[in-house]
């Protein structure tokens, strides 16, 4: 009992040395950039944008390859390629959707350039969405072949369709007992993990306004909703199925 409490307490530490080092180090690294910029006349962030382009596309041709791999007839047991394909399958879903969450990123941060809207930028915007509008339908046409594929798998007799609202509803009631123990405690850790992730960013924006005095509201605000949403949501769908 005083180990688990020692090792609660040491979590603490270093969670809050961690936030507090965060908090210092990203203003200091944005006055960095700033400074750099104004010396050299350059814009850092017209650099990330097509960085981030590259990845998720270096992610989505990672996701083609791995759901080739998955497909492919290799001499193992049933139960070793059952691991095999599962282990393919993950990887490929994980990096289509990676590859889309970092595309809307760039896009979002494409925006920017619209802060001086001259034509060559508006062009160039317009320009970008396009590509990005393109990409997206690649993505989404893998997210589908994906997703398709996991009945095939698990052996399970479920229909999957691409933009189902209720699509994890109708996997989760379709698939085994042991497929669904995995997937109730993978999405269990999942919403914790995430629970903890924005309430750490809500933190570290609060200390970033007070460091730099730059409006961080609107972003405190947005997290703060989320969090609450998602607590009611869960605990509502809880009371929902306990019926």
């Amino acid at each position: 009992m005083r180990k688990k409490k020692d090792s609660g307490f040491l979590k603490i530490i270093i969670g809050v040395t961690f936030g507090s080092i965060l908090g210092y180090s990203i203003p200091a690294l944005y006055d960095a950039v700033k400074s750099l910029q104004i010396t050299y006349n350059i814009r850092i962030l017209w650099y990330i944008v097509p960085i981030l382009f590259v990845i998720a596309l270096f992610l989505y041709f990672k996701s083609l390859q791995q759901f080739k791999a998955m497909n492919r007839d290799i001499n193992l047991s049933e139960d070793d390629r059952f691991i095999y394909q599962v282990t393919q399958h993950n990887k490929a879903s994980a990096n289509a959707v990676n590859a889309y969450h970092i595309l809307l990123l760039s896009l979002c941060l494409s925006i920017t350039i619209l802060i001086e809207p001259v034509t060559s930028h508006i062009i160039t915007f317009a320009i970008y969405f396009i590509v990005c509008a393109i990409f997206y339908i690649f993505i989404s046409k893998q997210t589908g072949k994906v997703l398709a594929a996991y009945p095939t798998i698990t052996n399970s007799d479920v229909s999957i369709k691409f933009g189902d609202p209720n699509l994890m509803e109708k996997v989760i009631d379709g698939i085994d007992e042991g497929e669904r123990l995995v997937m109730l405690r993978s999405l269990s850790k999942t919403y914790e993990i995430m629970i903890l992730m924005l309430s750490v960013i809500l933190m570290l924006l609060g200390i970033y306004q007070t460091l730099t005095g730059e409006n961080q509201y609107l972003a405190m605000f947005s997290i703060a909703a989320v969090l609450i949403y998602s607590t009611v949501v869960y605990y509502k769908k809880n009371e929902e199925f306990n019926r």
